[in-house]
């Protein structure tokens, strides 16, 4: 077959041209340090990439939302902490002001005191986030959750029920903030109004005029009703009469079994009555009643944060596995689209093979090229 330098030339530069765009293409592929550089160089693997990419824009988006979720928790739990840090101490102020050695002024001074963290309790019920949405409202975040009733005085909740969510993982969607009646005003405890009674009783004085009454009007109760027995008088009798016995006497036993069983029905007497107002009896009977309903309230606050805890623990658990999941994302699309070490040596490997064959062809080329007749003429 007779070959013309024409067509020599001709093939010679396809040749060429084709290795050349092999070679840039290559030298973008290494450059980019990714093989498939459109989707035409693997439709399959660049369709795959691409639904990998939303997978991970979304494993993004999830990742923010429990940032944002973790951080209005935090703030209800910091809220949380600071309440129970509060009904803690009213408790210990209760205990010690129930002592009969503490004065009038001394309980005066205390109610002052509690007015001021009514006000500060008011102030943690109507706390807000980062973003000025109330942490406690429910839906109504844009509404401030508690007011005081300017004509009763009682705080009322303007808020509702709900509670505020956010989607923090593709089958998650997680509370972020809590209805404030349910903690303020929950299980029927009221803190507020538990203060507001608290600091009423602390200002009302105790009298020995007072005690005088309550303790002639314990003497006088009778217990049970119509049966016309006077069970508080009937105890301090018989533990009187106890006190004076000796050991040795041979009817102590006896006293000291009526004594203990007067002194059963004499508490289940002092139980029912109505203790005279201003009386330490009153004052003291008053502040035990307060420190149950604070018992039961720090317990309530506990439950709640707890649940806000356990959020919490459950975002980092979530964040963890988000991390995995995005590693996931990562590795595949760079199986996929030729983004590995391994991935980049071969390319470059290629290229430096590519090259090696190119200068060969330009070299072959040129010698070819230069072949004619004349050159054996002499």
């Amino acid at each position: 077959m007779r070959i013309s330098t024409s067509m020599l030339y001709q093939l010679s530069n396809t040749e060429l041209t084709s290795m050349q765009a092999s070679i840039l293409k290559l030298n973008q592929q290494s450059t980019a340090n990714q093989k498939v550089l459109n989707p035409s160089d693997d439709p399959v693997a660049s369709a795959r990439a691409l639904d990998l990419s939303q997978s991970q824009a979304l494993n993004d988006q999830y990742a923010t939302n429990r940032k944002n979720a973790n951080s209005s928790l935090a703030s209800v739990n910091g809220v949380l902490g600071s309440v129970t840090d509060m009904l803690t101490k009213m408790k210990s102020d209760g205990i010690e002001a129930g002592n009969a050695t503490y004065t009038n002024a001394e309980r005066t001074n205390m109610a002052a005191e509690l007015q001021g963290n009514l006000k500060e309790m008011l102030g943690f019920a109507n706390s807000t986030d980062g973003q000025g949405n109330y942490l406690f409202a429910g839906f109504k975040s844009t509404t401030q959750p508690f007011s005081t009733d300017p004509t009763t005085g009682n705080v009322v909740y303007n808020g509702d029920q709900g509670s505020l969510t956010l989607q923090v993982d593709s089958s998650r969607q997680m509370d972020i903030s809590a209805s404030g009646q349910s903690i303020f005003q929950g299980n029927g405890q009221d803190i507020f109004q538990t203060m507001q009674t608290m600091i009423s009783l602390l200002q009302v004085p105790v009298t020995e005029a007072a005690n005088k009454a309550d303790a002639d009007a314990a003497n006088a109760y009778v217990y049970p009703a119509g049966s016309g027995q006077t069970p508080i008088l009937a105890y301090k009798n018989a533990q009187a009469a106890l006190d004076a016995a000796s050991p040795s006497d041979p009817n102590y036993a006896t006293l000291l079994t009526t004594a203990a069983s007067a002194k059963l029905t004499s508490d289940a007497a002092n139980a029912a009555r109505t203790p005279v107002s201003g009386s330490q009896e009153a004052m003291t009977r008053g502040l035990n009643k307060i420190g149950v309903a604070i018992d039961k309230q720090i317990n309530n606050v506990g439950a709640v944060t707890a649940s806000v805890g356990a959020r919490q623990k459950e975002l980092d658990n979530l964040d963890n596995a988000g991390l995995v999941k995005d590693e996931s994302y990562t590795q595949t699309a760079n199986d996929l689209l030729g983004r590995n070490p391994s991935d980049l040596a071969d390319t470059i490997s290629a290229l430096s093979l590519q090259q090696t064959y190119l200068q060969a062809a330009q070299k072959s080329f040129v010698t070819t090229s230069s072949l004619t007749l004349l050159n054996f003429l002499k």
